[in-house]
């Protein structure tokens, strides 16, 4: 069995090495986009359209709902004096019924839905203008990165020409890609 006695010596000297200033220092910062969304007026007036959206949505489906309700009590008043037949096409109205509602709510309200879709549409330029602001600041200010503590803390700002490795990902991947394909 091989031992590294010697690696936890050159762990922490790397990290002491790392931890030294460099010539060039990284400046980050973050925003909440929670407090943007709560004092931007802009933010405010796309949930009012949604709130509105959102609510004649929730009464259509609660009409639908007692018309559901409905049904199945005449169904079961009439039930006695109906043929087997009647029963089945009355069964099977109902079932529709059923199943049109649960698509009509999936439609509307739900992950993918119109009230969804919606949001996205009225807040893009929002989110377009917000982000045209922060890249300004960040350039003015010199910020390599800006994070975004809500929601998980995601990147919404980094100096792509210093911190985007992508291009140079795709060409050592290509790089790879030929020597493994040249004979």
């Amino acid at each position: 069995m091989i031992r590294f006695r010697g690696l936890p010596a050159l762990l922490a000297a790397g990290l002491v090495m790392a931890a030294q200033p460099s010539s060039a220092e990284i400046k980050i910062g973050y925003i909440d986009s929670e407090i943007l969304r709560e004092r931007m007026e802009e933010f405010k007036d796309i949930q009012r359209q949604l709130d509105r959206l959102t609510q004649g949505y929730q009464q259509e489906a609660m009409d639908r709902e007692s018309r559901l309700v409905k049904m199945r009590e005449d169904f079961r008043k009439q039930e006695l004096l109906m043929s087997d037949a009647r029963k089945a096409e009355m069964a099977a109205e109902f079932e529709q019924a059923v199943q049109d509602l649960q698509q009509f709510t999936q439609q509307k309200l739900g992950p993918d839905g119109e009230v969804f879709q919606k949001n996205i549409e009225l807040s893009k330029p929002i989110f377009e203008r917000v982000n045209e602001a922060l890249k300004k600041l960040a350039e003015e200010e010199g910020f390599d990165f800006i994070f975004d503590v809500a929601g998980g803390g995601g990147i919404v700002y980094a100096d792509p020409d210093r911190y985007n490795l992508t291009e140079k990902l795709l060409a050592l991947l290509a790089e790879e890609r030929e020597e493994e394909s040249s004979p």
